[in-house]
């Protein structure tokens, strides 16, 4: 075999070497293109499912936000009549101490 038919034969084999790995590299990227693809038919699903859970995460925020208030209202309220009751007693502690004063006499 001549030098020349050998570095010929050294030459293709070194082509088809690059040939098999540049195949195996394209299947390797035409799957990963399917699979982006499939996810990619996902998005508009996922996009609304998540567009619907930031309208309920913020109906959720504003229900929040009303019960807190509600909250503090009943909280003041509380307060109020705690110092309405303390009143009433102490008239009634005034009127008892008054009326047995007056029996006393």
């Amino acid at each position: 075999m001549s030098p020349v038919m050998g570095r010929w034969r050294w030459c293709l084999a070194s082509m088809e070497l690059i040939r098999d790995s540049l195949s195996e590299e394209l299947v390797k990227m035409t799957e990963e293109c399917e699979k982006l693809r499939s996810e990619v038919a996902l998005l508009p699903r996922i996009k609304a499912e998540l567009d619907a859970l930031k309208v309920r995460h913020s109906a959720a925020l504003e229900l929040m936000g009303e019960r807190d208030e509600q909250l503090e209202e009943l909280r003041a309220d509380i307060v109020d009549l705690k110092e309405v009751y303390r009143e009433q007693v102490n008239l009634l502690v005034n009127k008892i101490q008054k009326g047995s004063s007056i029996n006393v006499d």
